[in-house]
Order: C-alpha cells, then structure tokens, then sequence
C-alpha cells in the first residue's frame, strides 16, 4: 500500500511539475498539460524551431508554402479550420499580426492555439524558449538561446563592430517582384532584418523610415538618389541566386548605383531573410562576409 501511494505520489508530482501556463504574444493565457505529440504549424516561421529543437517528427501538419515534409493544410489565411480540427492536432501555431483572427476560430473548435510574433532578435530568443518549454525541452533551447547569442556577438562586437562608421557600407534589400524590378518592398525601422543588416555592419538606407512590421513600399528613384554600396536580393529556388542578381545588374535605372558598378549585388536566401527564426544569425554572419569578407 506504501508502495502504490509513493508511485502515485511520483506520477502525480510529475504532471503538476510539467502543468504550466504562458501568456503568448495575443496576451491569452494558454494552458499546456503535456508536450504535445502532434502539432500543426500555420505559419512557416515556427518550424526551425522545432527542427533545431529535435521534435519536428511531430509536424503533422504545415501550410501550402511552408516546404516542410508534412500534410498540407492549406494556406496561411484564412486557416482551413474544418482541415485542422479533422487532423486532431494536440496544439496549433499561429503567428501574430495577420493571422490573429485565426486563433479564436480555433478556440471555438476546442483546439490549444499558441500565438506567437517574433519581430526582432531578442523576441527570436524568447520564442525558442517559449516553444522549448512548451516541449519540456527548456534546457536544450536555453542551450541553443545562449550558442546563438555567442554567435551574434561574434559577428556584432568582435568583427562589425571593429568597422569605423564612415567605412561601413550602405546597404539596400530589394524585394522584387519576380524577376523584375517593380513593386519593389523593403526592410526598414523596426523590421528583424534592418537589425541584421545593422549588426553585420551594414548602413540600412531606409533604417530611418518604417511601415507596417517595419517593411515598406519604395521607389526607383529614392533607391538611385541613396547611391547604396551593396545590394541584397533574396531568391527563393535553388540556383535561382544568381538570376536575382542579375536582374539588378541589368536594370538601367541603377546603372550608375555604386552597388551595380562595383558589382556588389548579393543573392540571399529569402527564405532565411523573410521569418524570424534563428537562421536569421546564420544570415547575420553571411551578410557580414558578403560585405567585408571573412575575417
């Protein structure tokens, strides 16, 4: 009888050790009762974190452009609900901003939805260790929390920082619209990348202007008046690194762009410069070689 109770003991401390609350980035109060087996991702930003915490077996479901092996379950927003509640998913990720609206479609149907809106470096670092503790993973992604850190500071103090500031190069992200230059959107005052860029030790030309999430609309014109030294282009397809790069080197309007004529035009990974998760460090750092090389 001593014997049963103690095990019962045991059992039981264990569920309330693990029984925790977290207030996500919607401000709702979400219980989590047990790290969840099944998992859904409505916002491909969320899936290198599960990946880097070694629970991505878990994925059993993921948007149309997330390019994760997993069920499809349609498209980011409007969330095809009736898809996610027959995939009996133990909890389900959503983003903030666009797709709040989501969440309460879920609550609903009984489903645990977790927002979460990681819009610069430091938010990065409180995800991974939110999502971690909802795995019971905590230790490991403090341990990933404080690699990435290092190195970032690597990069910032040790290399970019060393820079004077009038030798730091100005620098354009241009996102284009397919394989022209048209509709051209970039990363500005509060956007995650406009502090990547600054850490590498870039000189972002429109650091001083903001828009929605800190990205905005921007002209031809105000890009040639700006003269910038280097210009980012993210591509999307293998291979496609180079095509990008050379829609800006042919664009004659940026003919006489500083970046063009001493063909500094860079392709990067658009999927890396668009979420923010931690391959935005591994950016950081191939940013940094890209405008001052590897030392």
């Amino acid at each position: 009888m001593k014997r049963f109770l103690l095990t019962l003991f045991v059992m039981l401390a264990f569920v309330s050790v693990f029984s925790f609350s977290i207030v996500d980035d919607l401000g709702r109060v979400v219980e989590i009762d047990k790290a969840p087996e099944r998992v859904i991702i409505a916002a491909p930003v969320f899936t290198d974190y599960l990946v880097r915490l070694g629970v991505s077996d878990r994925i059993v479901g993921v948007t149309e452009y997330d390019p994760f092996d997993a069920e499809k379950i349609g498209l980011s927003t409007p969330l095809n609900i009736e898809k996610i509640v027959s995939m009996e998913p133990d909890i389900v990720f959503v983003a903030g901003g666009y797709q709040g609206p989501e969440v309460y479609k879920l609550e609903k149907f009984g489903l645990t939805a977790v927002s979460l809106n990681p819009t610069n470096l430091e938010s990065i670092f409180r995800t991974m260790n939110i999502i971690a503790a909802i795995f019971n993973q905590s230790e490991k992604g403090q341990q990933l929390v404080e690699a990435a850190q290092e190195k970032m500071l690597n990069i910032s103090r040790d290399k970019a920082y060393k820079i004077p500031i009038e030798e730091r190069k100005t620098v354009f992200y241009a996102m284009i619209s397919g394989n022209e230059v048209k509709d051209l959107w970039t990363c500005g005052q509060g956007s995650f990348l406009n502090e990547v860029i600054s850490m590498a030790g870039g000189v972002n030309i429109a650091g001083n202007y903001s828009g929605a999430n800190g990205w905005l609309p921007i002209s031809v014109e105000f890009v040639a008046a700006k003269n910038p030294d280097a210009i980012l282009v993210p591509y999307y397809y293998e291979g496609n690194a180079e095509v990008s790069e050379r829609v800006i080197m042919g664009f004659s309007p940026w003919s006489q762009i500083n970046a063009v004529k001493n063909q500094e035009i860079y392709g990067i990974n658009g999927d890396k410069s668009n979420h923010a998760n931690f391959n935005l460090i591994d950016l950081m750092e191939e940013i940094y070689i890209k405008l001052y090389g590897d030392n």
